[in-house]
């Protein structure tokens, strides 16, 4: 196929439509149900009050905003695929109308600035500095009609676009702000294809045993790394692809895949790895088995230690592993793999393999 062809017959995947509304109507939608957030996106607002009192003022002074992505589903309703955080600001800031009763009282502390049912208090804006203390109950009704009825320009994925189309709407968007850690991507745009595997993926990685056999400083924990060295620990065991590309795109196609039904993380896997776990913590605890001496957490490391226990834990024992382990950090093809140039493919293929021989008995 040319060039030209295939881009013709990709041309119509996407379907979409630009208009333009008012925060007011985008209020609307929500609190009737039609302009959904799942509460996987709820969990990414981050803004903090500076960053959200400043787009408050950004809608005051008329200061142009990009455009939101919307996406529409099957049955009509609007699903956000990019704009979660200004969306965000403005259904906190009128918490008291979008919620009534279940609106949370009080003084806007830092440990709630994200949540949306809590009515955000300003603080001072980069320009207009009086607007500290003011809230949605205590701000001037004229300035308040100013934010509802200030306009945003809509990009819409209509329903009949593809969902390989919306996937690659929102993938692009997030990446290109680089917001957004990779995992926390998929995470989001896998459950277009299905929820299923996401919501697996996320409750096999808050397990207790998981977080602390890897302990992950609180950041990269907060950003789904616990989640992203699971799937890389899956992936290497059960994609049916070869590694072409590079691992972040490796790791898209697999949870891609695993999303759309293609894999199963079954109750039997999910013991394998707590398991495998459970057997590292108990030798090494506490991240151990995945730093190098006087490091931090070694992606790396993880490749070998964790696919290699995977692939062996039913013989191995707290005994054997711990030796092996030791033997490991001293052995010269450890040193091969993980040096310069350790995120070729090559490279990543080689701990893959030692992973599974060092570890067999």
């Amino acid at each position: 196929m040319s060039v030209l062809d295939e881009v013709n017959k990709h041309r119509t995947d996407i379907v979409t439509d630009t208009y333009t509304v008012t925060w007011r109507e985008i209020l609307a939608q929500y609190k009737d149900g039609e302009l959904v957030i799942d509460p996987d996106y709820q969990r990414l607002f981050r803004w903090d009050l500076d960053q959200q009192t400043q787009y408050i003022e950004s809608l005051l002074l008329n200061i142009p905003s990009p455009p939101l992505f919307f996406a529409q589903n099957p049955d009509g309703n609007f699903e956000v695929i990019d704009g979660l955080q200004r969306i965000s600001t403005l259904l906190k800031f009128f918490a008291q109308d979008l919620f009534g009763q279940e609106a949370t009282a009080g003084v806007d502390e830092d440990v709630n600035r994200n949540d949306i049912k809590t009515p955000t208090i300003l603080t001072a804006g980069p320009i207009i500095g009086s607007l500290e203390g003011f809230s949605a109950s205590t701000l001037p009704e004229t300035l308040l009609r100013t934010i509802r009825y200030s306009r945003i320009t809509i990009i819409l994925i209509e329903k009949e676009s593809s969902t390989r189309a919306r996937y690659e709407v929102f993938r692009r968007l997030n990446k290109s702000g680089s917001l957004l850690s990779d995992q926390e991507i998929r995470n989001c745009t896998s459950r277009l294809y299905g929820k299923d595997f996401p919501s697996k993926l996320r409750v096999l990685a808050e397990k207790d045993i998981v977080r602390a056999a890897m302990s992950l400083n609180e950041d990269a924990t907060r950003r789904m790394g616990v989640e992203e060295a699971l799937l890389r620990l899956l992936a290497f065991n059960f994609s049916d692809k070869p590694l072409k590309h590079e691992i972040r795109e490796y790791l898209d196609d697999f949870m891609i895949d695993a999303a759309s039904g293609k894999f199963d993380l079954t109750p039997d896997i999910e013991n394998r790895i707590e398991k495998c776990f459970a057997l590292i913590q108990e030798t090494l605890p506490d991240g151990q088995a995945f730093r190098f001496p006087k490091q931090g957490f070694s992606t790396n490391l993880f490749d070998i230690v964790a696919t290699g226990v995977f692939h062996n834990v039913e013989q191995l024992t707290a005994e054997s592993f711990g030796q092996k382990h030791s033997d490991l950090l001293e052995s010269p093809d450890l040193k091969l793999l993980t040096g310069a140039g350790s995120n070729t493919r090559k490279k990543l293929v080689g701990r893959i393999q030692l992973g599974k021989t060092w570890f067999s008995t």
